[in-house]
This record gives C-alpha cells, structure tokens and sequence, in this order.
C-alpha cells in the first residue's frame, strides 16, 4: 500500500501530542482516523471535509465507544495505531486514594490493551504497526508521579510482550518516550491534583509541605514541542526495521543518558 491507503488510528488527537501526530501524518500521505472525545473536536475536524482526515468519537474507556470502533475500523485499510490518549494523576503515593490509582491504570494501561485488541485482526491483515506513548516517567520514577509512573512502566513492559507476541505475526511495536511538551496536560494535571490535594488529610502538608506543589507540574524541565513526539512517530511508522524506543525531546534524551550511566544512589540525588 501507498502512504495515501495506510489508515492510522490516533487516539486522544483533539489537542497536544496527539494532534501533532495526526497533522504530521496527513502532511506525509497517511490517511487518519482521529479518536477525540468532545462533539466540538467532532466538528472541528468533520468540518474540513478532507476525505483522508475522519473523526471518530472515542473515549478509550467508554465500552459503547470501543464497540462502535471495530466496524469503523473494519472498513479501512488500517495500517497502524497510535495509543496517544491518557492522563496524568498526580500526588504523593501516601494519600493518593486507590481508586485514582486505578483510574490511572484504567485508561494508560488498560484501555490501551482494549484499542490494540479492537485493531489487531486488521493490524495483522496488513502487516501493520502499534505506536504506544510512553514517557520517560517510563523509565525513571520522578516524586509526586508515582500514578503515571507506574502505569507508564507498565505500559512498556507490555509492549516489550506484544512485541515478541506480533512480531513473527509480521506487526512491529514500538514505543515513543517524550520528555516534557508544551502541552496542557501537566496543567490540566496540576489542576487536578490540587483538587486531590485540598482533600488530603492535614498530615500531608505536615509531611511534604510545599514539595508537592513545586515539583507536579514537571515544571523543573525544559518543555520541546509535541512536533518533535509527531517526528518520532513517523519514524516508527516509516522505518523499514523499526526501533523499539524512540526518544523525544532534549530532556528526554538527557535523562535516558543519565539512567544508563548514573548510579542510582547519585541518581536520587540529582533528581
């Protein structure tokens, strides 16, 4: 197939990173099928009348939505998955209640696992590809992220799985790790958990103070524009023997060196 007959799902592709990898993959032929969540992004995009550029409404962990995808999917030639939708929950492990806990697994994990499983028969039909965002809370655990962290580890490590499952199917998996982008996503975050936070016990504030507000909203790194997340995933779609991890972004760069090379003990440290 041609770039203009390779259909790309792109999840969560209303804003941010995962609207920067829609737009970039429609500027090098590919055809996108943008999962967004509000009827205003609906509109936005049907409004364009690009037949190569066709919304759908998608929220990951809405069970009615991922039943109305398959068929929707069934009827393109789908080439490839881009698992872009999540969030981020924020706040000290101590106080963070369970149940946001699993919320953060329930749409960075497991929904995830619920999209890939909707497109694998047609992933397989035409030797397709998974892209799944990652982070590199991925791969070093930052204080206060403890939430996203874990389900960002977790998403790797079944990555790393499906990739030994697929790969002798003929379907690649990669992993894309951004640093911090210039996104509101950590804005949005730090809003909720605030929300979370004014509902902590007094002890809380007695305990980590005024650490928690500094550090949530990752606000000690350089932000890079979600173009350079968008260019990391043309490559794990374009590659002829694609990589397992792509990073994205200066930091992202700069912390993965730290972690291969930097003790752990000084690793604590430095965070």
């Amino acid at each position: 197939m041609s770039n203009n007959e390779k259909w790309v799902l792109v999840t969560g592709a209303s804003r941010g990173i995962g609207k920067s990898c829609a737009e970039k993959l429609l500027e090098e032929g590919f055809s996108v099928l943008a999962g967004v969540r509000s009827n205003a992004s609906l509109e936005a995009i049907a409004s364009l009348n690009n037949p190569r550029y066709q919304p759908i409404k998608l929220d990951i962990c809405e069970e009615n939505d991922l039943a109305a995808l398959v068929p929707r999917l069934e009827a393109l030639e789908l080439y490839a998955v881009v698992n872009n939708a999540g969030s981020a929950v924020l706040g000290p492990i101590e106080f963070l209640p369970l149940k946001e806990l699993k919320a953060q697994f329930d749409i960075n994990l497991f929904a995830q696992v619920a999209v890939i499983q909707a497109a694998l028969p047609m992933l397989r039909k035409n030797q397709g590809r998974i892209v799944n965002i990652s982070s590199i809370s991925g791969f070093i655990g930052f204080p206060y992220f403890g939430a996203y962290s874990s389900s960002k580890f977790a998403l790797e490590g079944l990555s790393e799985s499906l990739s030994r499952e697929l790969g002798p199917q003929g379907v690649a998996v990669a992993l894309v790790q951004p640093g911090n982008m210039d996104t509101d996503i950590w804005q949005r975050s730090h809003d909720t958990g605030k929300k979370l936070e004014d509902a902590f016990p007094d002890a809380a504030a007695q305990i980590y103070g005024k650490r928690f507000a500094s550090s949530s909203s990752f606000g000690f790194l350089k932000k890079s524009s979600p173009q350079c997340v968008a260019d990391a995933v043309l490559l794990a779609l374009t590659d002829k023997t694609p990589q397992f991890r792509y990073l994205a972004g200066r930091d992202a760069q700069r912390y993965a060196l730290i972690k291969k090379i930097v003790p752990e003990r000084f690793l604590k440290r430095f965070i």
